[in-house]
């Protein structure tokens, strides 16, 4: 029952954010001179209180009220206490009087304590916390007006936003990024609204305040879009059949926000194949939204966070990706990393040394991770996997080293 409950707790917080209160407390202290302890007390007050962020105190605003016991005059801290709330608006909760000193005749100093008890609601977003990840915004590729194909004209930005969102879509699912939405900025000014309504609980205010900013933009260009209908013909038949290929190019940047430097910049050429019953613009342009977003975040992630075997059992093999790019039966060539290198004139980080030692193939895939069994070789707890040159050039456009790795500072 114990281990239903903490489950429970913990999906709790993994789907709902959580507002929560921190209670903080601060002791100001404050020292004043008169020419009686009333006077001396009266001014360590107002020192003290001065030091409260917003809060401005003039001498006359503290009368004290002296009680006589005796030959003896003391300040009445209960008079005192309501007049500081009452000047301070709550903004003290207490304070004592430390010590009254005569330090020559008809001068005296006082020092006081001042509490101050602060309560500030915070807001834990659900999941995963997102700043233990870098932050990415896609920003949409620029486009020409349109793009033409059999005579149809594709709107430029409408193949955009396609792009634009398969991309956001599948650097999500990698669960590497914490990605974030740079399109939908009237979905949180409506809810900023909301919260700000005078009727809304004002611990919600907590909310406000979260965005995150972008550490890296991927940006881009669409630059050429179409298809080729090519028509074959078979000598001894004479029968003729044609297919249809989709192609695009596309060049995009890395930008590093904070510094306005390119991290990295490819063009890719991309070509895919139009199945027969794929024949309105609309299905062509999502068909190849999905193949451009596919081809370019399989460059980003196999070469900035490449799968790694994380359980080794003899030839069966662990890996820590899954989901969409990696699939049943591909092969993979197994990695011992080294050493770190870096370059000895610019010190930059160049990525690790790394040892062929042998190969796996994919046998099981499930969202988070991959099952593999060792075909040739060994593996080793560690070890990345790269997928063989052949392949390799179908991602990396003309199989170029890629310094993915060195982009984001690993």
């Amino acid at each position: 029952m114990k281990k239903l409950f903490f489950l429970l707790g913990l999906i709790s917080g993994m789907l709902f954010g959580e507002v929560y209160s921190v209670k903080t407390e601060k002791i100001i202290t404050g020292t004043g001179y008169g020419t009686s302890r009333e006077e001396a007390v009266n001014n360590a007050l107002i020192e003290a209180l001065s030091q409260l962020n917003g809060v401005y105190i003039k001498k006359s605003s503290i009368n004290q009220d002296v009680l006589v016991e005796g030959d003896k005059k003391s300040v009445s801290v209960f008079t005192y206490q309501s007049k500081i709330d009452k000047l301070t608006q709550g903004r003290v909760d207490s304070f004592r009087i430390d010590s009254v000193e005569e330090i020559s005749p008809h001068k005296f100093v006082a020092k006081v304590s001042v509490t101050k008890t602060r309560v500030v609601n915070k807001y834990k977003s659900p999941g995963l916390n997102p700043r233990n990840r870098r932050a990415v915004a896609v920003i949409p590729f620029e486009y020409k007006k349109s793009y033409s194909f059999y005579g149809v004209a594709v709107d430029g930005k409408a193949l955009s936003d396609r792009i634009n969102q398969a991309i956001v879509n599948k650097l999500t699912q990698t669960r590497k990024f914490t990605v974030l939405d740079r399109e939908n900025s009237k979905y949180y000014e409506f809810e900023k609204n909301f919260l700000l309504n005078p009727n809304t609980d004002p611990v919600e205010l907590a909310r406000l305040g979260k965005r995150l900013g972008a550490d890296y933009f991927v940006i881009g260009k669409i630059l050429d879009f179409g298809i080729d209908k090519k028509t074959q013909t078979i000598s001894y038949t004479g029968r003729s059949f044609s297919e249809k290929k989709g192609y695009a190019t596309i060049s995009y940047r890395i930008l590093n926000i904070p510094t306005q430097q390119i991290k990295w910049a490819d063009t890719i050429d991309i070509e895919f194949d139009i199945p027969e019953n794929k024949t309105r613009p609309e299905s062509i342009v999502a068909l190849a939204a999905d193949k451009i977003a596919q081809v370019l975040v399989e460059q980003i992630i196999f070469n900035i966070y490449p799968p790694k075997i994380i359980r080794v059992s003899g030839k069966r093999v662990l890996i820590n990706m899954g989901g969409k790019f990696i699939h049943k039966g591909d092969v993979f060539e197994v990695y011992a990393l080294g050493e770190k290198l870096y370059d000895p004139y610019t010190k930059e980080y160049l990525g690790r040394d790394e040892e062929y030692i042998g190969k796996v193939k994919i046998t099981k895939v499930l969202p988070k991770i991959s099952h593999g069994r060792v075909i040739e070789g060994k593996a080793v707890t560690g070890a990345v996997l790269r997928k063989p040159e052949k392949e390799a050039k179908k991602i990396n456009n003309e199989g170029k080293d890629s310094m993915f790795d060195a982009v984001f500072g690993k």
